[in-house]
């Protein structure tokens, strides 16, 4: 949270913009895919709704083997072909 406030790191691009978060999300677990949790489907659909343009993957989404979790390849290709860019490895 510091970083986006101070707007460092991966978070320099917004410099010079003026941007609102307007979400935090933490893992709902492995194996948790979206398409069988619909706490997550709903705030999937709640950023779409509000109107996201970008959202921001921590880099805990990688494994020390640098691949990806599945569940968030899944979250992240969800919001990709609703309009929402999605940025991985934030901090």
């Amino acid at each position: 949270m510091k970083a986006w406030a101070t707007k460092t790191g991966k978070f320099t691009v917004y410099q010079e913009e003026e941007v609102v978060l307007t979400a935090f999300a933490r893992c709902n677990g492995c194996g948790n895919m979206p398409q069988n949790s619909a706490g997550l489907k709903e705030k999937l659909e709640r950023l779409v709704s509000e109107g996201t343009e970008v959202v921001h993957f921590g880099v805990c989404t990688k494994s020390k083997d640098a691949e990806e979790c599945p569940v968030m390849t899944q979250i992240g290709e969800w919001l990709g072909a609703h309009g929402i860019e999605v940025v991985r490895g934030t901090h």
